[in-house]
């Protein structure tokens, strides 16, 4: 029979989250069922294969165009360069989250439903208010969610903006240059890029119009890979800062009469101490899905920071026309890699306070064995939940402006050597 929280739990599991249903859909474009309790993962393998053979194909015509005007100059095909490494990141991280679907899978199903919070045995002991202390953590759980969807939907708003940009691009060039400039009157690509095709006496194969629509799938791949998988980690990330919130708030109250009575407290505290090792689980399975794909994700925003840098720098020079483009595609990449950064500063933070509330709770005035699981806890919480960067540094907002720093000198030193 299921106490109070468990069918809290169950009622929070049902309630309608924005985020994570544009975080499912998203992968799921990309043929990764990350959530097969909801949908069917049958057409999955053929949106996967579909998915890479497209981004191939893009890629190879970009390659193609750098190739073409190698020798022209570097502000020629900076941009085919952007796209390369955004559709190329992307293909990784299809690969990497495909070959990690299972602990994705259990990690999402774990985050939604609230499993690690389920069947602790909290509320089957004798406390003093349990529905006054279920409605607490049910807030806190709520809050989450909801801190959860606007961070989610914030990044939508600007993934979406570069990509409505290389969408429309072609049809406001056509209006400017028939009906404004009356030069000609053809429709352009969506972006610099050279797709192969052969004439076929009159004809073309393949057509304008299938290559036309072959790269305005570029951006909508970019999207898909960029908004869902960063969003993943968003979701996860701030699920467990919840977690570890809903711990240091139990702990905090482990030795208060009004909500645990003196005869339960030795319980109360294995409880806690329980959920402090769903948590840590939790967070190694977390730490394993990112902890590579992050490092390529900070590296090329690295890379691609320095060149939107670069393109600014040229731009100021020949006009302010692409300047609101580049500035769009520059807040994206900063926001995409500060989320990584942001989040996983936020778990740690709260693991650290943790530290401090086992410590502080009046445990000098409680039985011998309250006193032992406090000490265990002290040494087990001594090290704050951080995320790696494939092992060579933590995410924080220490590390964010290394990267920042790290693209500015990139840029100085691309902007030298160009001038030479």
């Amino acid at each position: 029979m299921l106490n109070i929280f468990d069918r809290e739990l169950e009622r929070i599991d049902y309630l309608p989250k924005l985020g994570l249903t544009w975080v499912e859909y998203s992968a799921y474009a990309l043929g990764i069922n990350m959530a097969p309790r909801k949908r069917t993962s049958r057409p999955c393998r053929f949106l996967r294969i579909f998915a890479i053979l497209v981004n191939l194909s893009i890629i190879y015509s970009l390659i193609k165009f750098i190739m073409a005007t190698y020798m022209v100059s570097f502000e020629a095909y900076v941009e085919a360069v952007l796209l390369t490494f955004q559709l190329s990141v992307g293909m990784v991280k299809m690969m990497h989250f495909h070959s990690f679907l299972d602990s994705c899978v259990e990690l999402l199903r774990t985050t939604e439903t609230g499993a690690i919070l389920k069947h602790l045995g909290l509320f089957d002991l004798d406390l003093t208010n349990p529905h006054a202390l279920c409605k607490k953590l049910s807030s806190m759980l709520r809050r989450s969610w909801l801190v959860i969807d606007r961070q989610v939907m914030f990044f939508y708003k600007i993934v979406c903006m570069p990509v409505l940009y290389y969408c429309l691009r072609p049809y406001f060039q056509y209006i400017y240059d028939c009906y404004i400039v009356q030069d000609t009157c053809e429709m352009t690509l969506t972006y610099p890029a050279i797709v192969p095709f052969v004439h076929l006496g009159k004809h073309e194969f393949p057509p304008f119009s299938v290559r036309f629509i072959l790269l305005q799938s570029g951006p909508v791949w970019c999207f898909f890979a960029v908004f869902g998988f960063n969003s993943l980690f968003v979701v996860l990330t701030n699920h467990e800062a919840c977690l570890i919130e809903v711990l240091r708030y139990l702990v905090q109250n482990s030795t208060n009469n009004a909500v645990v009575p003196k005869s339960s407290r030795v319980f109360f505290i294995r409880c806690c101490a329980r959920l402090f090792a769903r948590i840590s689980r939790h967070h190694a399975q977390i730490e394993n899905v990112f902890k590579y794909i992050i490092l390529v994700q900070c590296v090329i925003s690295s890379i691609l920071i320095c060149m939107l840098l670069y393109k600014i720098s040229t731009v100021m020079e020949v006009g302010w026309v692409w300047m609101g483009m580049i500035m769009v595609y520059l807040v994206t990449i900063t926001l995409e890699i500060s989320l990584y950064n942001v989040n996983a500063q936020k778990v740690e933070s709260q693991s650290e306070l943790l530290f401090f509330d086992w410590y502080n709770c009046a445990w000098y005035n409680e039985s011998e064995d309250f006193k032992l699981i406090i000490k265990l806890m002290l040494l087990f919480s001594r090290r704050a939940f951080v995320l790696s960067v494939g092992g060579f540094a933590n995410l924080s907002h220490k590390f964010l402006v290394q990267v920042f720093r790290m693209s500015g000198n990139f840029f100085l030193l691309l902007r030298n050597m160009n001038n030479k």
